[in-house]
C-alpha cells in the first residue's frame, strides 16, 4: 500500500533536480518510502546521504525530524519525557508530556532521520526497532502512540568510521531496506560544486574537485576528503581573476588537511600530501589565470 499521495515517478523527477546523480539510489529510496519501509543508507562521509533524505522530505512536503547518534541520546530523549512542574500541577497526561523526535515524527507522519545510527547506545536502538516493527511506541502513564500515515525511518551509517561506534545488530538490517552509496564521479562532483556554490568558474570548479578526487585515489591515505571540501575551497577562492599558487595551496590546506588521514605506514603528513596533490594538479594546467610561484 502506498504511503504517499503522489506518483513516485513525479517525485523522482522533482528530487532529481535537487540531487546530482544517484538515480538508482533515489528510485530505491522513493519506492521504499512510498511503501512505508524503513531505510538505512550506508556510505562514507560526504557522499550525500543526508542531502538525499532532506531533498525527498522537502519534495514530499513532509516533516523532517533529525537526530545525530551519540552516547547521550537515550531512549527517553528519543521518545519524550514529562515536564516536572506541569506534572505536579496537572498530573501525567498528554498535556504534560513533551514529545521526543521519534514520537514527534510518528505523531505527524513525518520522516525520522537518524544520522550515524551506529553511534547510538543499544537501548536507543531497541526503542527504534520497536517503532519500526509495530509503528507504535508505548509511553509510561500515557499508553500507546500509533504512527500516522507517512511515518518512516531513514538511518545513515558510515562503515569507515570505527571510533566510538557500535556494530548494528542484525535485527536492524533485517527491518530496513539497504542503500549503499559511494563517492561520486569527477563530473558529478563538479556539477554539485556548481549547484551549491553557484559558481560559473569552470576552471576553479574543476581544480577543486580534482583535488578531492586525488585524495580518493591516494595510496597513502586512509580517509579521503569530500565534495564538501571542494565547495568550501570554491567559496574561499571565488571571485579571483588570477589564482595564485600559494593561495591555492593555503586554501587547500585549510579545507582538506583535517578531512584526510594518512595510513600508519605513510611517512608523510596530511599537509605534505595535500601540497603534493595541488602541485601535481596545477602542473597539468597551462592557463594564464594560474600564477606560479617564482623560483629564487
Amino acid at each position: 500500500m502506498s504511503e504517499t499521495d503522489s506518483n513516485p515517478e513525479e517525485i523522482f523527477n522533482q528530487v532529481s533536480k535537487l540531487i546530482i546523480g544517484r538515480k538508482n539510489e533515489l528510485k530505491l529510496m522513493i519506492n521504499a518510502v512510498d511503501k512505508g519501509l524503513p531505510i538505512i543508507i550506508e556510505g562514507p562521509v560526504g557522499t550525500g546521504k543526508t542531502e538525499m533524505a532532506k531533498a525527498l522530505a522537502s519534495t514530499l512536503k513532509r516533516l523532517f525530524v533529525r537526530v545525530d547518534g551519540d552516547d547521550s541520546l537515550t531512549s527517553i530523549k528519543l521518545k519524550g519525557w514529562y515536564d516536572p512542574p506541569l506534572v505536579i500541577e496537572k498530573g501525567f497526561s498528554r498535556e504534560t508530556f513533551i514529545s521526543g523526535p521519534l514520537t514527534q515524527a510518528m505523531e505527524e507522519g513525518g520522516i525520522f532521520f537518524y544520522n550515524e545510527v551506529n553511534r547510538a547506545p543499544s537501548e536507543t536502538i531497541n526503542a527504534v526497532l520497536t517503532a519500526l516493527d509495530e509503528n507504535l511506541i508505548t509511553i509510561p502513564q500515557l499508553g500507546e502512540i500509533k504512527a500516522k500515515k507517512g511515518f518512516v525511518g531513514i538511518f545513515t551509517y558510515n562503515p569507515q568510521d570505527t571510533v566510538a561506534t557500535n556494530p548494528l545488530p542484525k535485527a536492524f538490517y533485517d527491518r530496513c531496506v539497504w542503500i549503499n552509496v559511494k563517492h561520486q564521479t569527477l563530473d558529478e562532483m563538479i556539477q554539485i560544486v556548481k549547484l551549491r556554490t553557484e559558481s560559473d568558474d569552470e576552471l576553479l570548479n574543476k581544480i577543486s574537485c580534482e583535488i578531492v578526487e586525488a585524495t580518493l585515489n591516494h595510496p597513502e591515505l586512509e580517509n579521503s576528503s569530500t565534495v564538501r571540501g571542494a565547495i568550501q575551497f570554491v567559496n574561499l577562492m571565488d571571485g579571483s581573476d588570477v589564482f595564485n599558487e600559494e593561495s591555492i595551496i593555503a586554501n587547500s590546506l585549510a579545507v582538506h588537511s583535517r578531512k584526510i588521514r594518512c595510513k600508519t605506514t605513510s611517512r608523510k603528513t596530511e599537509e605534505e600530501i595535500i601540497i603534493e596533490i595541488v602541485l601535481k594538479i596545477l602542473a597539468n594546467y597551462d592557463d594564464p589565470r594560474i600564477s606560479r610561484k617564482k623560483e629564487n
